[in-house]
């Protein structure tokens, strides 16, 4: 009787199988077909025909929108609801800018290249001046990639393959609240309060005897990351925005949740804790040497770049605030009251865990409906960056001969990156001004290395240090 009910079971299993496979050619075939009939009636509209006879070629849109067209010169900024919703260009190369100013020819900036997705229309207006022309019109959505324009009800253009990619992130501005940005603050200097409970002179002067394993995984995080992101950038190619994010990820310090998965992963914890201390102090001045130094570099090495004006006094000052205070906080208030710092220690380190998460979370949850549309653009790039980052870190440890509870700690602190100080000069109107790609790298970096990292420390949880060094 098991025997045939076993039989059935397997039937059953591979019919749901051939039934999945069949669902699945279906709709593949099926959205195909859409697709190819949605073109076929969208080549038999002209320019100029107006909305009756477009329906009665193309037929009734998935949706519409209505739309005002700011024109200035052949550059069109669409808006709808108040707010920029696409920033449509004649000319691919034109560069964004991050502030008013002149270009390399030493002409005015245009008008067009300061704007960005999610602007308000009022801002907008402020900030490029009163556009060439505006025409009042609807763009109607046959599918997502499948487009009409009309102005003053005449069609003016067909869009056949509407696809976003990378350089569209160039072009969105995430949007935080003044009231957001100040909670984003205090979230980032809780955090490094916490961290810098940790932080003792005593455990300085124990590294000072055996300063290689420091001295390795310091350079692991402030040398040789910052240095592979740059060849990576040159490899990949991405957008400015998207290259920009990687860099100045990279040029952060480790996370405060690196302690917790190198205990977890067996690590040497006393070199994982002062590691954390170190690079928190040194990123200070190191955070923004790297991201000027690299960032400088890719701006002279790229044809599409964010020209790199960025104002270094105004990161060294976010920095100082948002490390240094906390910091020297941190560290007096542990010798001031070391036995309520015992006691406090272990819950505020888990509560900053619990607090960074729900503001990566809040981050996306502001704009998500831009992190719906565009995170497969950037999904697999912080995947293969944070790789990087692991696969540097052991690497170098061992082609130093550590001890492998060493390499693991200085692994998991070159893997695990304060991407949060890096959305708080991300979203500093001063800087970066929310832009994208840059909030978008940094924000699901994260969320990434955190189950890079936890599933990397699960994995090490398991395995036995290895007693001799690796030849």
């Amino acid at each position: 009787m098991s025997t045939k009910y076993s039989h059935f079971n397997k039937l059953c299993i591979r019919a749901h199988h051939i039934f999945c496979v069949l669902l699945f050619l279906f709709v593949l075939l099926g959205n195909t077909t859409l697709a190819q009939t949605v073109v076929s009636r969208l080549r038999t509209v002209t320019l100029y025909s107006d909305s009756t006879i477009l329906v009665s070629k193309a037929g009734e849109p998935a949706a519409k929108e209505a739309v005002a067209r700011y024109f200035y010169g052949n550059d069109q900024v669409v808006v709808a609801n108040g707010s920029i919703i696409d920033i449509r260009l004649t000319e691919r190369n034109r560069k964004i800018r991050l502030r008013r100013g002149k270009n390399e020819e030493g002409g005015t900036v245009l008008p067009v290249s300061l704007l960005r997705i999610g602007m308000t229309e009022s801002e907008a207006l402020s900030m490029a001046g009163k556009p060439d022309a505006i025409m009042h019109g609807a763009d109607w959505y046959y599918t997502k990639r499948h487009r009409v324009e009309l102005s003053n009800g005449k069609v003016t253009k067909v869009d056949l393959h509407i696809k976003a990619n990378l350089e569209t992130l160039d072009w969105v501005r995430l949007n935080f609240s003044n009231g957001s940005l100040l909670l984003m603050n205090i979230t980032i200097a809780f955090i490094m309060f916490g961290v810098a409970l940790g932080i003792k002179l005593s455990s300085f002067k124990e590294l000072a005897k055996n300063p290689k394993p420091v001295l390795v995984g310091i350079l692991s995080q402030f040398a040789l990351l910052p240095a592979l992101t740059f060849v990576l950038v040159l490899i990949l190619k991405p957008s400015p925005s998207i290259a920009m994010g990687m860099i100045l990820v990279a040029a952060c310090p480790g996370g405060n949740v690196s302690n917790f998965i190198s205990s977890l992963a067996k690590g040497n914890m006393a070199l994982s804790v002062s590691l954390t201390g170190i690079a928190t102090l040194a990123a200070l001045f190191m955070t923004p040497f790297n991201f000027a130094l690299w960032g400088g570099l890719y701006s002279q090495a790229s044809d599409l770049v964010i020209p790199f004006s960025i104002d270094i006094y105004e990161m060294l000052k976010t920095v100082f605030i948002l490390l240094g205070i906390p910091i020297v906080l941190g560290v007096w208030f542990a010798g001031k009251f070391p036995v309520i710092t015992q006691k406090i220690q272990t819950p505020v380190k888990y509560l900053s865990i619990i607090i960074f998460i729900g503001y990566v979370v809040a981050a996306l949850a502001s704009n998500i409906n831009y992190f719906f549309r565009y995170i497969h653009l950037i999904l697999l790039i912080v995947l293969l960056h944070n790789a990087l980052a692991f696969v540097s870190g052991y690497s170098f440890a061992s082609l130093f001969r550590l001890p492998d509870a060493d390499r693991r700690a200085i692994t998991i602190e070159t893997g695990i990156q304060n991407s949060g100080l890096g959305l708080v000069l991300i979203f500093n109107p001063n800087l970066f001004n929310g832009l994208g790609g840059m909030a978008f790298i940094a924000a699901w970096w994260g969320i990434w290395h955190i189950v890079a990292g936890f599933a990397l420390g699960s994995y090490w949880a398991r395995k036995p240090l290895k007693t001799k060094n690796a030849n």
